[in-house]
Order: structure tokens, then sequence, then C-alpha cells
């Protein structure tokens, strides 16, 4: 189906244009991660909701398309991309994070078996006519457990010299920037914009914690130590 570059018959282009903006952020929020990853050989990306993140994007890429116009499916498909490099890191070194060492034992087949759900979640949610056009109410409520986890994983690790606050910004200004697309998007779906404003509240918290713990960090630790 032949679709406009810019759906601006069905959408108010400030709506189109907040999403847009969004979206450019969370590039360079998954720039900064596979950089950081690159790096460190650490993902930053919660283990347990980045299969969930990776799900939804091959289903809204391959599966659906939004309406919102061929640049916003590319940019869906380019996310997508960045994020099977992310997905392949996180088999590698997602061990790395806190988590019982029951689970670190089978955590590949873990990973696979929760990409596997989130893609079958994500299909019947907009299937059975859950979600939106362009997957927004599905994409918030991963978001939210993304928001939250970060910080918990913030949370349980010392070694705060593993996360990035440029990182934590573009990913809260990327959020932010779609949340308020959603106001202008979708007037009456006081659904998505509550998870939208609950994703704000919690990204901020995330960033204030993140630089109270880098000013507290000490330097002489090496290696990642977690609360037990």
């Amino acid at each position: 189906m032949n679709q406009p570059l810019i759906n601006v018959a069905d959408y108010p282009p400030l709506g189109l244009a907040l999403n847009g903006i969004g979206c450019l952020f969370w590039v360079v929020a998954y720039a900064v991660l596979i950089w950081n990853i690159r790096q460190k050989k650490f993902v930053e990306m919660p283990a347990y909701v980045a299969c969930a993140n990776i799900g939804w994007e091959f289903v809204w890429s391959f599966i659906y398309q939004p309406d919102t116009g061929l640049l916003y499916a590319l940019s869906y498909q380019a996310a997508f991309l960045l994020d099977c490099y992310i997905f392949y890191s996180l088999l590698r070194y997602g061990t790395k994070q806190p988590m019982a060492k029951g689970l670190q034992h089978h955590f590949r087949l873990f990973c696979l078996f929760n990409f596997g759900f989130w893609i079958f979640f994500c299909y019947f949610y907009k299937n059975e006519g859950f979600d939106t056009a362009i997957g927004a109410n599905s994409g918030y409520i991963i978001n939210v457990i993304l928001s939250i986890q970060c910080v918990m994983l913030l949370l349980q690790t010392h070694d705060t010299q593993q996360f990035s606050k440029v990182l934590a910004i573009a990913k809260m200004l990327g959020t932010g920037l779609i949340s308020a697309s959603m106001f202008v998007l979708y007037p009456t779906n006081h659904f998505v914009q509550f998870l939208g404003a609950t994703c704000l509240v919690v990204d901020n918290v995330y960033i204030y914690l993140l630089w109270t713990r880098h000013r507290t960090f000490r330097p002489a630790q090496k290696h990642t130590q977690y609360v037990n």
C-alpha cells in the first residue's frame, strides 16, 4: 500500500513534528547505547525489557506499519536494525547485569522466549483492536516498564560509571517529545497520555539518581559490584 512521506492529511503537523523529533532523540540514545556497549562490554538497557523493545519494533516494522507516513515507517525499521545489535550484545553481555544465578545459566533461552512472547503480544494487541495505528498503546506499556526497570537496574548497581548521562537525557527527551505528540495526535486517548506522563516523571527521577550517584561514586572501585 502506497503511503505519503508524511501523512498530514490525517494527523496535525505539530503532532507529527513532535513525534519525529522525539524519534531522532531515540536514534541518539541508541547510538550512545551502542557506543557504550562497544567501549564497556556492558548493556545499559535492562535485560528483562530489552526483549520486549525489539519484539515491538519487529512487529511494527514488518507486520504492521504506522500510518503517519513512509518516513515514520522507515524510522521504525531503522530502530529495529539498531536494536538487533543491542539484542545481540545483550545475549553476549547481559549476565553482567544483576540477576539471580539460576537465571544466568538459562539467560539466552529466556531472552529468546521473551522476544517471541512480545512479538505475539504486540501482534494480537493490535489485531484485537487494542492499539492505535502507530502502536502507541503497546509501545508505552513497554516504555513504562523500561523506565521503571532502568531505575531498578541503576539502584542495584554500585558502579555508576557503567551508565551514561547523555543516554539518560536523550531517552527522556525522545520519550518526552513523543509523549507530547500523543496529546496532539490522540487528544482523547487518556490511557497513552497517562503512560507518557508517567515515563516523563520516572525518566527524570532516573536522571536525578544518576546525577547524584555519579557525584558520590568512588573511583577506586574498578569492577562492577552489585547490591546483594
